[in-house]
């Protein structure tokens, strides 16, 4: 009988139509998760950095939260890896750390995942989402003009943009710029990595990890190589000054 029930609840929850798939806020309200890799991340603390929020909510056994997570991973890529106006994350009720760990590496997910565990629960509660996949876009002004999923259909990758671009958030390329574009023989490998990175062609002065936060997680000087081990799995940000004070930085990816 208890399982009929949790199934009967969970069908109530989940198996809503496309119009139940939003929030009904229309201002933020404040949040502190913690990804399945266990790096935390408070949302007004994003917002005041001067980055927008765009979460996915979802769970990894919805057939529609599969179908569209090749859009929302390919615009978050076109919209700077969470590197410039927009930081993306996504945030399920049901899974635990391993279950979210999975799906992240079944989707190709490079932006923070969170489940009940990191308080993934909570914040549907506080937004009211009732069905996934639910799509919310939050401002810097703690406004919501992206409200769920019916505002990016039909939906590609170039929908997502197009959402972003309607509310001043601008494409980036992930790789940065600098060096990169005029030395083609620039290496970093391997990467992703879970221990050592190394670079080649140029001559370091000093590489600095930050992570999507902008926070500088690591500094090492006077050699091309960098040790990743101690550092949580996740996307980051690789700058690496050379001796004739050019700037080279790209994404960098820590596996483990």
């Amino acid at each position: 009988m208890k399982k009929i029930v949790f199934v009967i609840i969970a069908f109530l929850f989940f198996g809503t139509g496309l119009r139940a798939q939003q929030t009904n806020l229309t201002e933020a309200v404040d949040f502190t998760v913690t990804d399945c890799h266990g790096q935390t991340y408070n949302l007004f603390e994003i917002l005041d950095s001067g980055q927008a929020v765009f979460i996915d909510f979802f769970f990894r056994s919805c057939g529609q939260c599969q179908v569209i997570s090749p859009y929302i991973t390919g615009s978050y890529t076109r919209m700077g890896c969470n590197m410039h106006d927009v930081f993306y994350i996504e945030i399920s009720y049901i899974d635990n750390n391993e279950a979210c760990q999975m799906w992240a590496s079944e989707f190709g997910v490079e932006f923070p995942t969170v489940g009940r565990d990191g308080g993934g629960n909570e914040v549907f509660e506080l937004y009211g989402i009732q069905a996934c996949p639910t799509l919310v876009l939050i401002m810097p002004d703690r406004s919501i003009p992206i409200q769920g999923l019916l505002q990016l259909y039909p939906m590609s990758v170039q929908d997502v943009v197009n959402a972003m671009q309607q509310n001043g958030l601008q494409p980036h390329d992930c790789d940065g710029v600098g060096v990169i574009e005029n030395n083609t023989s620039l290496t970093v490998f391997p990467n992703p990595s879970k221990d050592k990175i190394t670079i080649e062609g140029l001559e370091a002065a000093e590489m600095q990890v930050f992570n999507t936060l902008g926070q500088l997680v690591k500094t090492v000087k006077g050699t091309n190589e960098i040790d990743v081990s101690d550092i949580a799995e996740g996307v980051y940000l690789l700058r690496v000054s050379t001796i004739d004070s050019e700037i080279y930085q790209t994404r960098l990816v820590v596996r483990k």
